[in-house]
């Protein structure tokens, strides 16, 4: 899997970066824990439809985690994304708001500052598997949505052995959330078919799907460090979502 410098896996233009903290940001350094609409809300955690705009980012989101772990504060990442364009985009606007979503996605990772950082780790250093599905994990935690498709739709099908996933299963689990949520109620159907879309990408990134049109899910082996700090992070309940049946 690609985690260079150029966006080869979230559509964005590859240009030539000043410099990428991929390549050298050391392994340590602290993380604060911060959380705005996570899965730590509990009860308050409310459906949203940004993931529409911010998508996959794993190459985006290792180069924050690398940032972090060099003591960079969050304030200083962002400042030194604008200044060199380590994302490689087009326009300021894009920049802030997916930095700011690497950046949530990190946040939401764990309450405990320790889980945090270790988890920030894998997703910084750790193998393309161990990144990827880190990463989904960040997502899962950082979305409602994400959470509970990937619990009560893949993690179903993996403790069912039914190793299909038909487009219209996914279409069908969003709009069958439109009928149960207020918030998703309003949700336009571009909207809708854009989070679909997104959601297939993100399986088909993390090694569930062949591609985005596949239909047969594929066993996916969950990482034993992952599993170890979803265990720790108390959220066993997620564990069947990446085929890791207890």
């Amino acid at each position: 899997m690609d985690v260079g410098g150029g966006v080869a896996k979230n559509g964005g233009p590859s240009q030539t970066a000043s410099h990428n903290p991929l390549a050298d940001a050391p392994a340590s350094g602290k993380s604060k824990t911060r959380f705005r609409n996570g899965r730590s809300a509990g009860a308050d955690w409310a459906y949203r439809g940004t993931l529409t705009r911010e998508q996959w980012l794993l190459t985006e989101i290792r180069i924050v985690a690398r940032l972090r772990l060099d003591g960079t504060s969050d304030a200083e990442v962002l400042e030194k994304n604008l200044c060199h364009n380590y994302f490689q985009y087009p326009t300021e606007r894009e920049i802030r708001s997916l930095t700011r979503a690497c950046l949530l996605r990190l946040d939401n990772l764990s309450d405990d500052p320790t889980l945090q950082l270790e988890l920030t780790r894998l997703i910084a250093h750790g193998t393309g598997n161990q990144a990827a599905q880190a990463n989904l994990y960040a997502i899962m935690r950082t979305y409602r949505l994400v959470w509970e498709f990937m619990i009560g739709v893949i993690g179903q099908k993996y403790q069912t052995l039914d190793m299909r996933l038909a487009k219209h299963e996914i279409a069908e689990y969003l709009q069958g959330l439109r009928s149960q949520s207020d918030v998703v109620a309003t949700w336009s159907d571009a909207t809708l078919n854009k989070i679909r879309q997104v959601l297939a990408k993100c399986l088909t990134e993390a090694g569930y799907l062949a591609s985005p049109r596949s239909d047969e899910l594929r066993p996916v082996l969950l990482d034993l460090d992952l599993e170890r700090l979803m265990h720790a992070n108390g959220d066993a309940t997620a564990l069947p979502a990446f085929n890791c049946l207890e």
